[in-house]
């Protein structure tokens, strides 16, 4: 990294402790972090423009965090007020006692806006108490980003009173706008291309809950993808570009048919799942890769572990993720690059590259990752169950061919500032903003990336 990104790093992370700092100093009328208002629990706390000069001066660090709490806090009041979130509960969990769960997507660079259905026939059918352990879901999903997705899943758990369980996934997946720059850590952004993927995925499953915390799962897949033109008419179609011009290599650009074996480890403790204050998590993943009538032949393997510590108050919190994959070619035999590992963006892997939020999604590919993501959020809103946190990020990544390719000139960057916003357990809304040496990325959406 940089000493320049080290240095911009340092500023902002004063310039944010500093202005939690002047928030804690302000008059007792305003407690960010009382479970109620100190005057009312809905009544207004002005917005500070009656300030004089130099009063404003004095809290000139708050008013960033004032444009984002202030709007919240309106919202919320009045929320509270009509007893909107008592409502919608209620109305949530009717659907949900007759198996409908709704599937919602934030908005996320302004043009992933979308949502759907998720289906739980075992309670549409009114068998839920006679058969607990038993899962027979499905569900489809729909984005302004040409995203199609539909699932069914059917699984028993806890066979011969057990931890085993046992299983069948059908998936298909359509993917209209995914983005491509070519393959390791020195592709331009001026070679961007766009491309559609199209995959179906059928699997068995095989496994052992040894805890609550702790599972082990085998799934035997096999896997059809069609990869074609993507529909932004704004970047070049990835067969002009990377084919044409025969400037790169790139494997699977044909789609693939592929037969895999997989094994996964996962241990997670974090006491909630969407905004975790303590715990974490650690994964394995190893899983061989054949194609039925191509090249393809590789070994995956990868590890992810995070953890999240309190910093003296539950309202203090430090996370801290880190990544490593590598792709391993089987006897001369090619990894394609939709199974590469992808860095960029803000999303879930697998379904989205890791994650660097200063970069366009899945902005980097290659047969190998190194990743690690910081963040500090600490509260500056907590009323009743609402509570909003502000978040200071740092990604640093790469991706790499072989190991003896790994160089730390490669590391690539960004750091920003995050609001999030959860109702109990559950996320409501995520603001992100980073930046990188490729410029700015912004992000709405409605679940954290770890």
């Amino acid at each position: 990294m940089s000493k320049q990104v080290k240095k911009r790093f340092i500023a902002l992370f004063s310039l944010v402790m500093l202005g939690t700092g002047t928030l804690l100093a302000q008059e007792a009328a305003y407690d960010p972090y009382a479970s109620v208002w100190r005057e009312g629990p809905l009544k207004k706390k002005p917005f500070p423009l009656k300030e004089t000069f130099t009063a404003w001066a004095t809290h000139f660090l708050v008013y960033p965090f004032e444009l984002v709490r202030w709007p919240i806090g309106e919202t919320l009041a009045f929320i509270q007020k009509y007893h909107v979130q008592d409502k919608v509960d209620w109305i949530y969990n009717q659907i949900k006692n007759y198996g409908i769960y709704p599937r919602t997507k934030g908005l996320t660079n302004f043009n992933g806006l979308g949502g759907g259905l998720y289906l739980d026939f075992v309670k549409l059918a009114g068998l839920q108490e006679e058969l607990p352990d038993l899962t027979v879901k499905g569900g489809a999903f729909w984005t302004a980003e040409h995203i199609q997705d539909y699932e069914a899943k059917i699984l028993q758990e806890k066979i011969l009173g057990t931890g085993l369980k046992a299983g069948t996934f059908l998936r298909y997946e359509k993917r209209g706008e995914e983005h491509f720059y070519g393959i390791g850590p020195d592709t331009s952004l001026g070679d961007g291309t766009v491309y559609e993927i199209e995959r179906t995925t059928l699997a068995g499953i095989l496994g052992y809950d040894f805890t609550d915390t702790t599972r082990l799962e085998g799934r035997f897949a096999y896997q059809n993808v069609n990869i074609g033109n993507g529909r932004d008419g704004g970047r070049g179609a990835i067969d002009q570009i990377f084919v044409f011009t025969g400037r790169q290599q790139v494997p699977g650009l044909d789609g693939d048919e592929i037969l895999k074996w997989i094994l996964e480890f996962e241990h997670d403790n974090r006491d909630v799942k969407d905004a975790p204050t303590r715990g974490g998590y650690q994964r394995l993943h190893f899983s061989f890769n054949k194609g039925l009538e191509s090249s393809t032949g590789y070994f995956k393997y990868r590890g992810e572990a995070a953890q999240f510590f309190k910093l003296f108050s539950d309202r203090r919190i430090f996370g801290l993720r880190g990544v490593v994959e590598h792709n391993d070619e089987v006897e001369g035999r090619t990894v394609p690059f939709f199974d590469m590992a992808r860095l960029g963006g803000n999303g879930i892997y697998p379904r989205i590259g890791d994650v660097n939020r200063g970069f366009e999604r899945d902005r980097f590919y290659d047969e190998s990752l190194l990743l690690l993501n910081m963040e500090y959020r600490w509260a500056i809103w907590e009323y009743r169950d609402w509570r909003m946190d502000s978040v200071l990020l740092w990604d640093e990544g790469q991706t790499f061919g072989e190991w003896s390719d790994f160089q730390f000139k490669d590391f690539a960057g960004s750091y920003g500032l995050g609001f999030r916003v959860t109702y109990g357990e559950k996320a409501v809304l995520n603001i992100e903003v980073a930046k990188s040496k490729e410029g700015t990325e912004f992000y709405v959406n409605t679940k954290a990336p770890f």
